[in-house]
């Protein structure tokens, strides 16, 4: 038996037959300790970084939460409300995003008139397919003269999106936490009718670092319906 391998109540034992062993001893079982919390330290460590994941923010509220636990399975996602983030903000307009069992994520947009608590809707959920292009971007909330378009963008050194309004302006959007954006328009959907615009993703220096054309707004049918797609690609 070495010190390295007794366990406590052999330890003792050994100092009562031989106290002169007492520096010996004191020095392999102070190791072994050390060595068990160095373990136990790293094990802590790993199962934190593995439940942070690559989606990061300040936790979302009970209301965000709860909204997300209202969706429907049977529309084929599993939202996680309690991995719920903020990542993404235009002034009074958050969003939130979680992760889902089917390996992309969810969002619920908070604005003042659309309150996550008050009245839920579960939220968006994006396939894994959509969720693994470079931009993502759609229709999150609205009202008859606002609407907030939110999305991702996966592109390694990406700092902010750019893309053309309908009255001919360009917005620039800085990014949030992991990709994500949030931006709202003020004016009515669809009067210029179908909106079209390139998204370009842009580098913290401007340079362009992927762009992709994504339908915002679109009219349909004889009766002109505004149709204002979810996020996709």
């Amino acid at each position: 038996m070495s010190g390295a391998d007794a366990s406590d109540a052999e330890v003792l034992a050994l100092l009562r037959r031989e106290p002169e062993r007492v520096g010996v001893l004191y020095d392999r079982y102070a190791r072994r300790l050390l060595t068990s919390a160095l373990a136990a330290a790293v094990v802590i460590i790993g199962a934190s970084a593995a439940a942070s994941g690559w989606l990061i923010g300040a936790p979302a509220p009970p209301s965000v939460k709860a909204d997300f636990g209202t969706y429907a399975p049977q529309l084929g996602f599993h939202p996680d409300p309690g991995s719920a983030v903020l990542v993404a903000q235009d002034g009074s307009d958050q969003l939130y995003a979680t992760t889902n069992s089917e390996g992309s994520y969810c969002l619920v947009a908070s604005t003042p008139w659309k309150q996550p608590g008050s009245n839920s809707d579960g939220g968006t959920c994006i396939s894994k397919e959509i969720a693994e292009t470079p931009i993502v971007a759609g229709f999150v909330a609205g009202t008859e003269n606002v609407q907030v378009f939110a999305g991702r963008v996966s592109v390694s050194g990406a700092a902010s999106i750019s893309f053309p309004l309908p009255d001919g302006s360009t917005r620039t959007v800085p990014l949030g936490t992991s990709g994500f954006f949030l931006t709202s328009i003020n004016g009515k959907a669809c009067q210029s009718s179908d909106w079209s615009p390139q998204i370009a993703a842009l580098s913290s220096d401007g340079t362009v670092v992927a762009a992709s054309t994504i339908t915002l707004e679109r009219v349909e049918g004889d009766g002109g319906a505004c149709v204002l797609p979810g996020v996709h690609s």
